[in-house]
């Protein structure tokens, strides 16, 4: 928009306004219909980045409304322009900056930081779960070898190794629960995520390894009672 300095004679005296308007006439135009009686005397043009009223911004977006809703609903710019008429009175009244562009940027850009995570996730996930399998597998065969053991004085050194190895391996399921724990925790929101859903498995699976574990510590603790 431009400013332009309008001076006018009003009952015998010389005044001047700085006008904002797209041209001279419009500025001469808008002095008149504020002071009908003045007689302009000279219009000076001093900035060509002046910033629109907030009436201006007004008078303009509904004549380009009005040239939308000339071109029927199934125009292309009337679907270009879905909501951005919305944002466009939001930004006059709130004196702000909104715009469809700008949040389907942060969108996007929150998707990707999103997916990053996901991907993330789903390698701890993955890194968890051969832990927890080779975990599984040591389960198994100290279960078996356990077993075999039950109603047999064990040797101390044995008994203890055995003892030490066990509550070790509980010691690590219980972190690996509380690691699953807090991942739970922070896709709570969105229970449907992929994150969420390995969680929940992989804590379940923890959960009942670490309760082998505690009977394997319960049995020994019963050897050393008889």
């Amino acid at each position: 928009m431009n400013s332009y300095k309008v001076t006018y004679l009003l009952n015998g005296e010389e005044h001047y306004d700085h006008i904002t308007e797209r041209t001279e006439k419009a500025a001469q135009k808008r002095l008149k219909g504020i002071y009908k009686d003045a007689e302009i005397t000279d219009t000076e043009l001093t900035s060509t980045l002046a910033t629109a009223t907030k009436e201006q911004e007004r008078e303009t977006l509904e004549k380009i409304k009005a040239m939308i809703a000339e071109l029927g609903p199934q125009s292309y710019l009337a679907a270009a322009f879905d909501g951005c008429f919305e944002d466009a009175e939001q930004n006059i009244e709130d004196d702000a900056a909104y715009s469809m562009k700008a949040r389907l940027e942060i969108q996007a850009q929150q998707a990707a930081e999103r997916a990053y995570e996901i991907d993330r996730l789903k390698a701890d996930l993955a890194a968890a779960q051969s832990k927890v399998d080779t975990l599984q597998s040591q389960f198994d065969f100290a279960s078996q070898h356990i077993k075999k053991l039950e109603r047999q004085q064990l040797p101390t050194w044995l008994h203890g190794s055995i003892y030490s190895l066990v509550a070790e391996e509980v010691g690590i399921a219980q972190k690996q629960m509380e690691q699953s724990a807090e991942t739970m925790a922070h896709y709570a929101d969105t229970p449907q995520d992929i994150a969420f859903v390995n969680a929940v498995k992989s804590y379940r699976a923890v959960k009942e390894h670490r309760g082998v574990c505690e009977q394997i510590i319960a049995g020994l603790e019963a050897l050393t009672e008889e």
